[in-house]
């Protein structure tokens, strides 16, 4: 399982060293990244381990991180190339599958007809006048209350329905309000309700069907890896050659790298490695004894 780090979002972790007396960082040994190549400066400072591998999934290269922890950098393996002393990493990927090319695009619907407008509102009739207060304190009489009226003004009729689309047509207008009569105890006549338009038509389903997606690229074939051991040395002198097993299939052009497990009794540690036709060759800063832990790795690009 892959972890990632927000401030490196692009980069799949795959293996982080577990902290020590001296370090409390898990600095990462060994991912995969996309997108271009990987994160360097003092911005991104405790994050990469000495030697790092990153192994770029949108491409054919490996990084390996040259630089320091402080300040990562970063630089492509060639074919050949003898690495460093570095730390194991996982069983290269195999490139992805490309990915499936979108789907095409669904035709488009037709635009949907206009809506007819709304039929004007019958007018409100007016409010009849209050009549005069008489004299010597006689209420005059309340004016006469209109009738009310008994037609509504026809609605407009619905406009006739498009063919279907993603474009919807305008609503129809509103029709008018009558003006308000003047203030009375007297209301005037309600105007008729006006007809209920026609439906329109529905619109012609369409009958185009939009174009088949590309296909996608297919991935970049990842590294393979021809040795991947925890070792033990025999000891006897400074350099020693690992040559049974799997090391018989090593060639001088894979890429060594190296993670001191234990460095024995001895307190040693690892000066270089490189590769041969069917062997490695490990020089030590002393002998290293007969109980000096390796994990070894060799890729082949």
């Amino acid at each position: 399982m892959a972890y990632t780090n927000p401030l490196i979002p692009l980069v799949d972790i795959q293996q982080q060293e577990q902290p020590s007396n001296d370090s409390s960082y898990q600095l990462i040994t060994f991912g995969t990244i996309t997108g271009g190549t990987p994160y360097a400066g003092a911005t991104y400072a405790n994050i990469f381990a000495l030697e790092c591998l990153l192994q770029d999934l949108d491409g054919s290269a490996v990084y390996q991180m040259t630089g320091t922890v402080a300040v990562p950098a970063w630089t492509a393996i060639g074919t050949g190339a003898a690495g460093a002393t570095g730390y194991t990493g996982y069983t290269g990927y195999t490139g992805y599958t490309g990915y499936t090319g979108p789907t095409g695009y669904t035709g488009y619907t037709g635009d949907d007809g206009a809506a007819g407008a709304a039929g004007a509102t019958g007018p409100t009739g007016y409010t009849g006048y209050t009549g005069y207060i008489g004299p010597q304190g006689v209420t005059g009489y309340t004016g006469y209350t209109g009738a009310d009226s008994t037609v509504t003004g026809p609605t407009g009729y619905t406009g006739y329905t498009g063919a279907d689309s993603a474009v919807t047509g305008p609503t129809g207008y509103t029709g008018y309000t009558g003006p308000d009569g003047a203030a009375s105890t007297v209301t005037g006549p309600t105007g008729y309700t006006g007809y209920t338009g026609f439906t329109g038509d529905a619109g012609a389903a369409s009958t185009v069907t939009g174009p088949t997606g590309y296909t996608g690229y297919t991935g970049a074939t990842g590294i393979t890896t021809i040795v991947n051991a925890i070792t033990t040395t025999v000891g006897g002198s400074a350099t020693e050659n690992f040559s049974a097993g799997a090391f018989a299939n090593v060639l001088v052009t894979d890429t060594v790298y190296l993670t001191l497990v234990d460095n024995g009794g001895n307190n040693v540690s690892i000066l270089s490695a490189v590769t041969n036709n069917a062997s490695v060759d490990i020089t030590f800063s002393a002998d290293p004894s007969s109980d000096t832990i390796l994990n070894v790795l060799v890729l082949r690009p």
